[in-house]
């Protein structure tokens, strides 16, 4: 509940105030009445409430002076005048210290209720940025502090017991996806605060929500069971948007917040396996994975003897990318662990490629670094890249000759075919049979620009023919050449002609306006 003050040296006023609103239902408590300043300051100094209501005019203290103090003693607290007409000059004083407004008598029981509940928005309102301040230098120390839990208290803000930390991240499925993300990222990152806050308060969870930093969120939860699914499939339902949560154990106080903090971040390292799954629990993760030594002498054999297969035959006859990920799952290792492994075979792969170019020379072998790997996010994607050196390798041995060009033509066909539809990297890849990072950087080197620029040029120039040769909408067009948002098909077609579709139709169209 929020606590209140009143303060007036009439009693009959007090009395009307204390009974002229049903405070219970406005969340707020009558703490405490005085009938002059001293008593007033005197209460606010023990009871610390949120709301002052104040006449102007008291003995002892002053209503301008009593605010002047409060200024400085209680800078949070939000006051509202109680101001006779011919104290006019006064109030607007009180509103200069800070006093949200100012109420002439008598009083009128609407305008008091609406002056009420601004009090306890902008409370509200300051409330949510001390709490994300304290969370900040909480998440930054060990075991917390016992002055920052006490100022947390001391201003009102509930100390959460019994909590788990959910860290969400944004978790674009595809290329259209991430440019979404990034399109519209400010309003995104709105939308899930307010859509999670708003589940919790319906759902009577206490904790706290804020966006810690681009494209992820921290979320400390009690009565926390099955929230992380229930975060999913929220926001998939009310934005489209995938995320993916990691989940920390259960903390009794928040000088564990750190700590909550490590573990919600480690469990998110896994999404590096487990790429299909949305939400990460520590507890599951660390159960799962307890009867496993980080490095194990016989995944290591067997991965050496792996490299040595692929090095023998890397056309790729060699089932190598199945085997190698039943190695690794078998294992439940941590995914450093696994990215150490890949790198040591990497390392191999591309000294045996400069074997075969000018004998070993170790200052040459450079093209990898352990923190290069680590941008793949998930098994999949370090597999691919795996997949890459090693069709080049097989390419350094002259086991068959580049397509590079035939490959490029069929993924050109391909969006000339399909770009009226939602094509995807893997949809164009699939088609052609070749790894996503292979022919990413296949196509950049042959056409010098990346996939996404050149299906965006050809869905521009048959847009292009649809404003010259139809009276169709810019909607109509915009769905017709695979774009969903008409909005950003007009950024897109500006960008590449100079000029919105409208006038590009004006000037095709004999200066005439369809």
């Amino acid at each position: 509940m929020i606590k209140m003050v009143i303060a007036d040296d009439e009693i009959l006023t007090l009395d009307m105030l204390e009974r002229i609103i049903d405070w219970t239902k406005l969340g707020i408590k009558t703490v405490g009445k005085a009938t002059d300043g001293k008593e007033a300051l005197e209460l606010i100094h023990r009871e610390n409430p949120e709301i002052l209501l104040t006449d102007i005019q008291m003995p002892h203290i002053g209503g301008i002076e009593l605010i002047k103090m409060l200024a400085q003693s209680h800078p949070n607290l939000k006051i509202i005048i109680l101001s006779a007409y011919g104290e006019f000059k006064y109030a607007q004083e009180a509103i200069r210290y800070g006093a949200v407004g100012y109420l002439v008598k008598p009083i009128d029981e609407v305008e008091l209720e609406e002056l009420v509940e601004l009090s306890i928005r902008s409370n509200q309102e300051w409330i949510a940025k001390e709490q994300e301040a304290t969370y900040r230098k909480l998440l930054m120390t060990r075991n917390g502090t016992p002055a920052l839990l006490q100022t947390m208290e001391s201003k009102g803000i509930r100390l959460l017991q019994h909590y788990r930390m959910f860290i969400i991240q944004a978790d674009p499925i595809s290329d259209n996806d991430q440019l979404l993300l990034e399109d519209q990222l400010s309003f995104i990152s709105e939308r899930v605060i307010h859509i999670i806050r708003q589940y919790m308060s319906e759902h009577v969870i206490p904790g706290y929500l804020f966006e810690f930093q681009e494209k992820e969120w921290i979320c400390m939860a009690e009565q926390s069971d099955g929230f992380g699914n229930q975060i999913i499939q929220l926001l998939l339902a009310e934005l489209r948007f995938n995320v993916v949560v990691g989940v920390s154990t259960l903390k009794e106080s928040l000088n564990k917040l750190n700590e909550a903090y490590s573990e919600a971040m480690d469990c998110l390292s896994y999404r590096f396996l487990f790429s299909s799954e949305h939400v990460l629990e520590y507890e599951e993760l660390m159960l799962s994975s307890s009867d496993h030594s980080y490095f194990q002498e016989e995944v290591y054999v067997k991965v050496q003897s792996l490299t040595e297969e692929i090095l023998a035959d890397p056309l790729g006859k060699t089932d190598w990318r199945n085997k190698l990920t039943s190695i690794l799952h078998e294992t439940t290792r941590h995914p450093d662990g696994i990215y150490s492994l890949l790198f040591g075979m990497l390392v191999r792969l591309r000294m045996k490629k400069w074997e075969k170019k000018n004998g070993i020379d170790y200052a040459d072998i450079h093209p990898v670094s352990f923190e290069a790997l680590k941008k793949y996010k998930t098994l999949g994607d370090l597999l691919d890249y795996l997949e890459e050196t090693i069709q080049q390798l097989g390419q350094e041995y002259d086991h068959f000759p580049s397509h590079g060009n035939e490959l490029v033509s069929k993924a050109k066909d391909y969006i000339q075919a399909h770009y009226d539809k939602q094509i995807t990297l893997e949809s164009i890849c699939a088609h052609i049979s070749i790894s996503k990072n292979y022919f990413s950087s296949l196509f950049k080197k042959e056409t010098g620009m990346n996939v996404w620029d050149y299906l965006t040029i050809v869905r521009i120039e048959y847009a292009k023919k649809l404003l010259a040769n139809t009276t169709l909408k810019n909607y109509e067009i915009s769905e017709q050449i695979g774009y969903e948002n008409p909005s950003y098909f007009t950024k897109m077609f500006k960008k590449l002609t100079g000029v919105l579709p409208q006038e590009y139709r004006v000037s095709h169209n004999g200066g005439r306006e369809s």
